[in-house]
C-alpha cells in the first residue's frame, strides 16, 4: 500500500502535537477492540504523512506480561466443559463422578465474574488516555449478550426452558455496561464498600421479602435471587454477582497500579494474599455454623444457607469467598506461567481458549445439552466417561480455535462501537480525526 512517514504522538497530546518518530509496528486496531489485548496508556499512535505499510506505535507492551488474562479465562472455561458434560453424561446424578464434576466445576461462575471485574478495574487504571473507547467496547459487548447472545442461547437446549433462564451472559452483560458506568465515577475503595452494600441488600431481600404478584416476584427473583424460586428455572440474579464484579474491578484497580510501577511480582502476590485471606474467611464462617449447630443452638435456615460454600443460586457469601478464591489462586498461576514463558504451549493454547470464551461457551450449550441428550443413549457405555469427555471437548474446541483464527470475535457487536467512533470522529479535533481514522484502516 506504499510509504507513509510516522511520527509518534502520545494519545493526550493537545491537537496531536508531534513528539518524535516511532518504528514499531502497529498492530491491527480490531485486535485490542475486541479480544482486549491490552497496551500501556499513554502508548503512542501515528500521525499520518504518506503511505500505510510503516504505521506505528511505541512502547507496545509484551504479549506475555498480559496473556494471563486471556489464560485465566480459558481455565475457567474448562471447569464449564467438566461441569456440564457431568450433568448430562451420566444417567445417575448421585453417581460419584458427576457430583464431583459439578462440585469442581462451580469455580468456573465466580471465576468468570472476577475476571470480567478486573478487567475493568485494569483497564481504567492502565488505559487512562483512552476511556471512552474502552467504555465503548464494553457497552457494545455487554449489548450484544444481552440482545444477540442471549437469543442464539434461547436455542441451544432440546427443551423451551431455557426462555426461564437468567443465564450468566445476561448477567455478565448488565455487569460489563452498570460497572462500565461506575468504575469511572468511583474510586475503588468505594466500589468495594457498595459492593458490600448491594449483597447484603440482597440477602435482605431474599430472606425478608416474600411477594406474591408475579410482577414483583419476577422483579425479585431477576434483582436478588430467591430460595424458591418460581419464574426462573436456573438463575444468575442480577445483584449478588454485580456485587462480586465489582469488588474485583477494585481489585483490578489495585493490580493496575503495581503494573504499571512494573512490579508483576506484586501483583501476584495480592492475588494471592486475598485468596488466602477469603478462602480463611470462608473456612472461618462456615465453621462458625457448625459449631453452632454442634452445640445445639437454634439457627435459622437462611444462616445455615448463608454459610454453605455450595449454595450458588442464589450465591452465599462463603460459596463467593471460597469459589472465588480459588479463582483468584487460578489467575495468579497463569500470571506465573506467563510472567516466567513457562508452559508456552499451555498458556497459547489456554489464553486462545479465553478470546473464543462466548464461541466456546454457545457451542458446548449445544453439544451437551442439544445433542448429547439424544445420542448419549446410543454410546458406547462400556467406554469410560474418560474416553467421551476429551472427545467432546475437541469437539468445541477445533470450531472454537478456527473461530479466533479467522477473527470472528468482530462480529460480536450491535454497531454500538461503531456508532462511538463516527461520534467520535465528528467531535474531535482535525489531527485527532485523522489519527482515528488510520486506526480503524490498519
Amino acid at each position: 500500500m506504499g510509504h507513509i512517514k510516522a511520527f509518534e504522538s502520545r494519545i493526550d497530546a493537545p491537537h496531536g502535537e508531534l513528539s518524535g518518530a516511532s518504528r514499531t509496528i502497529l498492530p491491527p486496531i480490531s485486535a485490542y477492540l475486541v479480544d482486549f489485548q491490552l497496551y500501556r496508556p499513554g502508548v503512542t499512535l501515528a500521525v499520518l504523512a504518506g503511505r500505510m505499510s510503516d504505521v506505528t506505535v511505541s512502547k507496545v507492551l509484551p504479549g506475555r506480561r498480559v496473556q494471563f488474562i486471556d489464560a485465566a479465562r480459558g481455565g475457567a472455561m474448562f471447569f464449564v466443559l467438566l461441569s456440564h458434560f457431568g450433568f448430562t453424561f451420566f444417567p445417575n446424578q448421585f453417581d460419584l463422578a458427576p457430583t464431583i464434576m459439578r462440585l469442581v466445576g462451580m469455580v468456573a461462575s465466580p471465576t468468570f465474574i472476577i475476571i470480567n471485574g478486573l478487567l475493568f478495574g485494569f483497564l481504567y487504571r492502565t488505559r487512562v488516555n483512552n476511556q471512552d473507547r474502552f467504555r465503548a467496547i464494553l457497552v457494545d459487548r455487554g449489548l450484544f449478550l444481552l440482545t444477540v447472545g442471549h437469543l442464539v442461547i434461547l436455542g441451544s437446549h432440546v427443551s423451551s426452558y431455557t426462555v426461564r433462564f437468567l443465564s450468566i451472559t445476561d448477567t455478565v452483560g448488565v455487569c460489563m455496561i452498570a460497572g462500565t458506568w461506575l468504575v469511572v465515577r468511583l474510586d475503588r475503595r468505594n466500589r468495594l464498600l457498595l459492593s458490600l452494600a448491594l449483597f447484603g441488600v440482597s440477602w435482605l431481600a431474599i430472606d425478608n421479602w416474600q411477594p406474591h404478584a408475579i410482577l414483583a416476584v419476577a422483579i425479585k427473583e431477576t434483582l436478588f435471587g430467591s430460595l424458591t424460586p418460581t419464574i426462573y428455572y436456573y438463575a444468575f440474579p442480577l445483584l449478588p454477582w454485580f456485587s462480586l464484579d465489582l469488588a474485583a474491578s477494585a481489585l483490578g484497580d489495585c493490580l493496575g497500579v503495581h503494573y504499571e510501577n512494573n512490579d508483576t511480582a506484586t501483583m501476584r502476590r495480592v492475588l494471592l494474599t486475598t485468596a488466602a485471606s477469603a478462602l480463611t474467611a470462608a473456612a472461618a464462617l462456615n465453621a462458625a455454623a457448625h459449631m453452632v449447630r454442634h452445640y445445639g443452638f437454634a439457627m435459622a435456615a437462611t444462616a445455615h444457607v448463608l454459610a454453605s460454600p455450595f449454595q450458588k443460586e442464589p450465591p452465599s457469601p462463603v460459596y463467593f469467598l471460597f469459589y472465588g478464591a480459588l479463582g483468584l489462586f487460578l489467575i495468579a498461576a497463569f500470571m506465573r506461567l506467563a510472567d516466567g514463558e513457562y508452559a508456552p504451549r499451555l498458556m497459547t493454547a489456554a489464553a486462545s481458549l479465553g478470546k473464543t470464551s462466548f464461541a466456546v461457551f454457545v457451542a458446548q450449550f449445544y453439544v451437551y445439552f442439544t445433542v448429547l441428550p439424544f445420542v448419549r443413549h446410543h454410546l458406547p457405555w462400556s467406554m469410560p466417561w474418560g474416553v467421551w469427555l476429551p472427545l467432546s471437548v475437541l469437539v468445541i474446541l477445533l470450531p472454537a480455535l478456527e473461530w479466533q483464527r479467522r477473527g470472528f470475535n468482530r462480529f460480536l457487536t450491535v454497531g454500538y462501537l461503531q456508532s462511538w467512533r463516527l461520534r467520535s470522529r465528528r467531535e474531535s479535533p482535525p489531527a485527532l480525526g485523522m489519527l482515528e481514522r488510520l486506526s480503524h484502516t490498519t
